[in-house]
């Protein structure tokens, strides 16, 4: 590319030998007789390199330089002083002129200060030397880094050697609000105090990353399980001065391992029930046999009555094995709470009164309309399961002789409680403790153990929670209490899975 070299004021005698200049075809020549005639002239390209003989009688050319230094800051001036203007070479740097030479001189002594000129002239084209440059540069970055911050898919948040969060990703006040100055303990674990085993306070005390996994709440009681990363940052004095911490929700990943595991589990367990209902079921029908041979009513209806009881818990089994091990997507609607204990008490009414157990409905609106959200066939059948089991609790208490249970529902302009009480057989400490375990059956080999687990995930799912107190042969209450308005990261929840 052809550069542009004006020699201003230049005379034979200041460089005799300037033919020999490995630049003579880019060099184009002005002289000026007044520094108001010192500008550049109209080339397709202004020049990038202008080199200015200096006279006693031209010395205003000094002022002129402040002017083009001002308004061409990236034009490269070199002053050709006179020996014995020598003075003058101060001035001209002081005046904006970024280099100097004394005449007379050589063509080498002028391709010398050309290649330095053009060296900065690189300089101040590809990089930036002023403030607003760095600023804007700073701006550019500053807002690349800010929109990686809050784009990345994980919780990040930074926290201070008091643990109090000082800034914090989009994902993260998604899920958790924003906090800022609050303490991290109290946000994510609804703590009042740091943790036993604090990975911050070790990052901290030694300075290293660590990693780690635990459990954490988001803002709308949802628990998650996460991997924890924390590095520490620190100042241009390498101290610390806070951490950052990025979680990554893994509940998705733990609960599939957790789901395959149990689902192994589960084909062992139940296949001994199995074995058990047809066994009965064979008994049934043998007994429908003989009594078709000897013409005896009673034996077929023996039969009948027990065959059809083994279809009932096989078809029980069957609904609880699909619905732990297919996946969905609950379905959320409106739905009056009215019509929904009434269906429910629908479904049970006629099993209780077959064994005389009382079933006595209560319902407390205390709002304008009985609506709430909910994913009716769910809820409706974790509901039924729980009253089952309180049915069957009854009838097997023998020192109850008026079986009773009570299912009050109550409303109000946040959530929604549902208790059941029964005065049935009861449970003992070790029961209570498993009883919403997987597999864990309140009626031994009759049960398999799925029910109330399902249950419980349901009411989970609904972003709710299951309380229960029982005194053996006194009886059991369990209290549900879900949200009338769903939360909206239950509509869409991250690393929790739907099972229906």
């Amino acid at each position: 590319m052809k550069r542009q070299i004006l020699l201003v004021n230049y005379s034979e005698n200041s460089i005799p030998d300037l033919e020999r200049s490995r630049f003579i075809g880019d060099i184009t020549f002005q002289s000026v007789r007044s520094a108001e005639e010192l500008d550049f002239p109209s080339f397709k390209s202004s020049p990038d390199i202008v080199v200015i003989f200096f006279q006693k009688e031209k010395q205003d050319c000094l002022d002129r330089i402040s002017d083009i230094t001002k308004n061409h800051p990236d034009k490269e001036i070199i002053a050709a002083v006179p020996l014995e203007m020598i003075d003058t070479w101060v001035k001209a740097l002081q005046k904006g002129a970024t280099d100097f030479f004394t005449l007379p001189s050589t063509a080498h002594t002028l391709d010398v200060y050309i290649n330095r000129s053009l060296e900065r002239n690189y300089l101040h084209k590809h990089l930036c030397f002023n403030d607003s440059c760095y600023k804007s540069q700073y701006a550019a970055s500053e807002k690349n880094y800010q929109q990686l911050f809050n784009e990345v898919p994980c919780f990040i948040y930074v926290v201070d050697r008091d643990y109090q969060i000082t800034d914090c990703n989009r994902k993260f006040e998604e899920y958790f609000g924003s906090h800022m100055g609050e303490y991290c303990f109290g946000i994510l674990k609804n703590r009042d105090e740091p943790c036993t085993r604090c990975t911050v306070a070790q990052t901290f005390k030694d300075g290293k990353n660590h990693a780690s996994e635990m459990q954490i709440i988001s803002s709308d009681g949802v628990k998650h399980i996460v991997l924890c990363w924390i590095a520490p940052i620190r100042d241009a004095e390498d101290q610390i001065t806070s951490v950052l911490v990025m979680l990554t929700d893994i509940t998705e990943a733990r609960n599939l391992e957790d789901h395959l595991t149990s689902l192994g589990f589960m084909i062992g367990s139940i296949s001994h029930g199995i074995k058990g209902l047809l066994t009965s079921l064979d008994g049934g029908v043998y007994l429908m046999e003989k009594g078709f041979e000897a013409r005896n009513q009673q034996r077929i209806q023996e039969g009948f009555e027990q065959s059809r009881q083994m279809i009932s818990r096989i078809k029980k089994l069957v609904m609880d094995i699909l619905y732990y091990t297919k996946t969905r997507k609950l379905e959320w609607n409106r739905f009056s709470l009215r019509q929904f204990t009434t269906d429910i008490q629908g479904i049970v009414s006629s099993g209780a009164e077959k064994y005389g157990v009382t079933i006595e409905e209560k319902l407390d609106i205390l709002t304008q309309d009985d609506h709430f959200e909910v994913d009716e066939k769910s809820l409706q059948a974790a509901l039924v399961n729980i009253l089952e089991n309180s049915i069957k609790a009854c009838i097997d208490n023998p020192v109850e002789k008026k079986p009773l249970i009570l299912f009050h529902t109550r409303l109000d302009s946040e959530k929604v409680l549902f208790t059941i009480q029964d005065n049935g057989l009861g449970m003992d400490k070790e029961t209570l403790k498993n009883l919403f375990t997987i597999f864990f059956s309140l009626n031994g080999n009759k049960g398999t153990g799925l029910g109330l687990y399902i249950a419980n995930k349901v009411v989970s799912q609904h972003r709710g929670e299951i309380k229960v107190r029982s005194t053996r042969n006194k009886g059991t209450k369990f209290l549900i209490k879900i949200p009338r308005t769903l939360p909206e990261t239950a509509r869409n929840p991250s690393g929790l899975a739907y099972r229906a």
